[in-house]
């Protein structure tokens, strides 16, 4: 016989139902210290979340300092306080040499005086006269323009810098007829350079890398959006839970990978890690994974269910988990090793999404055992009265003969012979001198007997002799 490696030994029998409760216990005391730690970030910090510049909105630009300059990063954030960015932050960029990444919340390039300066200045163009200036006050980055006949952009540029608003110009979209102009101003990273080189000495300041801007209404509308794909997810793979398998496992899947999501989220909290759209996409992975997983779980106590149908629930269901805790226990470690190693390695954004999805393999992994099947077992207890796996007759065999009922202890009883299921099958399977086992024959007595001699059910008749019917409920 051939013998095979196994992590956890066959015939392994942890008893996962019964000590269900206690890492119940443990799931409640670490959803407090989540919304504990929420509550103090509030009130300390502003925030109950790091939310990055893409759901709070701000700016992040990225500087190339010359080689020359020799200045700590911690003087950098120094500086930015001093220059009036409350809750910047600055950061070295890893693997390159000389790049500082700064990140402060002030999103407006030029204020609406040096707006109205530029208006003012483009006022006076003589090439094409100014129709229409546009700047949005939340947050713009761009000045929509309007001209009476065509303007040469190189001028509009020239005279929008020399007035304070250095950008580039480029064909605007409109009607026919207009004339429009977008001008994407440099944004922010243009003045912190300045204010840089004033601070530290002309040329600290190499060049701008990057500069990017998100404003307040459109970081509101990004995290509004994330929470309902997250919500979004979440009833989807309700409906598909409760179609795959039955309505009695629906609410332990929803509740587990629900349970999974706020962990991590629990653990950005605790951490005060950057919390961004990369972390939104490390939920979505999370809750995918843990589902995956719960499904694994719940179809192996689904089919040793079918199989013992007149035992226990529990002790059925306990002895599913142990047969799926090798594949369980491989998948998370391969994937936990992929991880981890993106996790060292990674740096940045990508760091933090390892993160995410380190927390949710972790709690993945013990939501399917300890909270996802539990619920299962309360669900089919409160509301099915402990019978839902039990087969059982319908309504029209339970007014016939030979009808199974269950006993108050769960055990199925026939009801003409008084005996029970299990020690009918026993004496229909035993051989009586050296003869093949006797099937029970329908027409059955009220003391057990039969009408007649049990027939062979090797031959074409004792085939025709069966034994009773039993069915789902419902089914």
């Amino acid at each position: 016989m051939q013998k095979f490696f196994e992590i956890i030994p066959s015939g392994t029998n942890i008893q996962f139902v019964k000590n269900a409760w206690k890492f119940i216990v443990l799931s409640l005391i670490l959803v407090t210290v989540s919304v504990g730690s929420m509550i103090y970030n509030s009130a300390v910090r502003g925030s109950v979340l790091n939310f990055g510049i893409d759901f709070q909105g701000g700016s992040t630009v990225r500087v190339a300092i010359n080689p020359e300059q020799q200045i700590e990063i911690q003087e950098f954030r120094d500086a930015l306080g001093e220059m009036g960015y409350q809750g910047a932050s600055a950061l070295t960029v890893p693997d390159a040499e000389n790049e500082v990444l700064l990140r402060v919340k002030e999103v407006h390039s030029i204020d609406p005086a040096q707006a109205q300066a530029c208006e003012d200045a483009l006022k006076s163009y003589d090439t094409a006269k100014l129709l229409q200036f546009t700047y949005p006050p939340q947050g713009a980055s761009k000045i929509f323009l309007k001209f009476d006949g065509q303007p040469i952009y190189g001028e509009i540029e020239r005279i929008l810098g020399d007035a304070g608003c250095e950008g580039r110009a480029d064909k605007g979209t409109g009607k026919e007829g207009e004339f429009p102009v977008e001008v994407s101003l440099i944004g922010i990273g243009a003045k912190i350079q300045e204010q840089i080189d004033a601070h530290f000495g002309a040329g600290t300041v190499d060049h701008i890398v990057s500069s990017e801007t998100v404003g307040s209404k459109v970081g509101g509308q990004l995290k509004r959006d994330g929470i309902q794909s997250l919500l979004y997810a979440i009833g989807f793979i309700f409906l598909y839970v409760m179609l795959r398998f039955d309505l009695r496992y629906a609410p332990g899947g929803i509740v587990a990978l629900s349970h999974d999501a706020f962990m991590v989220i629990g653990a950005f909290a605790l951490t005060y890690k950057e919390f961004n759209l990369q972390t939104i996409a490390a939920l979505l992975t999370v809750i995918g994974y843990s589902i995956n997983d719960t499904i694994v779980v719940f179809d192996r106590v689904r089919e040793r269910v079918a199989l013992n149908r007149d035992g226990d629930i529990e002790e059925i269901t306990n002895s599913a988990l142990n047969e799926t805790l090798s594949r369980t226990i491989l998948t998370s470690t391969t994937t936990m090793l992929v991880v981890l190693s993106i996790w060292v390695l990674g740096s940045g954004p990508i760091k933090d999404f390892a993160f995410a999805l380190i927390v949710g393999l972790v709690v993945g992994t013990y939501s399917s055992l300890f909270i996802a099947s539990p619920l299962f077992l309360y669900i089919n207890r409160r509301f099915y009265d402990g019978e839902g796996h039990l087969l059982a007759a319908d309504k029209e065999e339970r007014e016939g003969t030979g009808t199974l009922l269950g006993s108050a202890t769960g055990a199925e009883v026939d009801g003409i012979s008084g005996k029970t299921v299990g020690e009918l099958r026993a004496e229909s399977k035993e051989p009586s001198d050296g003869a093949t086992p006797a099937t029970i024959d329908a027409t059955a007595t009220p003391t057990g007997g039969t009408s007649g001699a049990p027939k062979p059910s090797g031959d074409g008749e004792g085939r025709t002799s069966r034994r009773r019917r039993r069915r789902r409920p419902g089914s």
